[in-house]
């Protein structure tokens, strides 16, 4: 199974048409180590790179939003054969509503991918993801991009299809609703991914038309205290929990992925009880306003300036 490749005459367009297809960015590249966990490797992608994944030579992750912070594909990860199943379900539910999706099998439960006919801003394909996973009543699964936009680190990854999995040898390729595969072989699949069919035109520009809270609205506690700093009523007027939430995908119990690093282990939280936010791994904490100098990448007054138009002066 592993050389499946690697004797081939087209071996150079089969890299040329995961990279076509399922590449983001080519200034770094994820691998993944034996244990299934990725580390970012800070050096130009290359072709060499992609043909060595499709040799079983190394496995490689792709990245999801690209430098512009815009994807071209969104993508639902399952994490066992039930959440797969329900996919399946999924899948069939969407083509009929002209959204094309394609099912890719996994070691545990499976991916199911989800290509636009352009790039996007990341934060308007995780709504598209979002309003997917709500209408099919489907709990907490993991959804790509898991950011809306990029922080410090290269942002979330999955791993790139048809390599081979470090933790138990094997290559997965992509399958039916009924499971059976969409080719023969998996350079045949790869032919016929090589143009995948993308969600339909109007029914994206209808969805982008409608999606018009690009800025998010938490609920407000308007502020009465007489002599308060801007600050001060900023961090007043809504909850880290709340305003923080409305960017990162937390836990009940306000775990998330961090999105100031690459971040693969739940190293961000928000206290509740003490409304601050911490990232374990070495990111800081601290009120929205911190977050926000971070998120946007700016100082404290301009921090202030764009909360306080943000938050205490809608409606006004």
């Amino acid at each position: 199974m592993k050389k499946e490749f690697a004797q081939s005459p087209e071996l150079y367009a089969y890299a040329g048409i995961l990279a076509k297809t399922f590449i983001q960015r080519k200034d770094l590249y994820a691998r993944q180590l034996e244990d299934g966990r990725y580390c970012c490797i800070r050096k130009p992608l290359e072709e060499k790179h992609l043909i060595a994944h499709l040799n079983g030579d190394l496995t490689l992750g792709t990245y999801v939003l690209g430098e512009d912070n815009k994807a071209r594909f969104a993508v639902i990860d399952a994490d066992d054969d039930l959440q797969l199943a329900r996919l399946a379900e999924i899948s069939m539910s969407l083509e009929k509503a002209g959204i094309p999706s394609y099912l890719e099998a996994s070691r545990r439960g499976g991916h199911m991918w989800i290509f636009f006919d352009r790039s996007i801003p990341g934060q308007v394909a995780r709504a598209f993801g979002k309003q997917i996973l709500a209408s099919s009543g489907l709990g907490k699964i993991e959804l790509f991009p898991k950011q809306d936009k990029l922080g410090e680190g290269p942002g979330s990854l999955i791993r790139l299809p048809f390599g081979i999995h470090q933790k138990d040898g094997q290559r997965y390729g992509f399958v039916t609703p009924g499971g059976k595969p969409i080719a023969k072989t998996f350079a045949d699949q790869i032919y016929l991914l090589s143009n995948p069919r993308t969600v339909d035109k109007a029914a994206l520009d209808e969805f982008i038309s409608q999606y018009k809270a690009i800025v998010p609205k938490p609920a407000l506690v308007k502020s009465e205290a007489v002599g308060e700093t801007l600050s001060l009523q900023i961090k007043r007027s809504v909850t880290v929990l709340d305003f923080v939430g409305q960017y990162v995908e937390l836990s009940p119990a306000g775990r998330g992925l961090c999105p100031f690093h690459d971040d693969h282990h739940q190293s961000f939280s928000v206290n509740a009880e003490k409304n601050y936010w911490h990232c374990f791994a070495g990111c800081g904490g601290g009120s929205i306003i911190d977050f926000w100098m971070k998120w946007q990448d700016t100082d404290f007054r301009q921090a202030v300036k764009e909360l306080a138009g943000l938050l205490l002066n809608k409606g006004k």
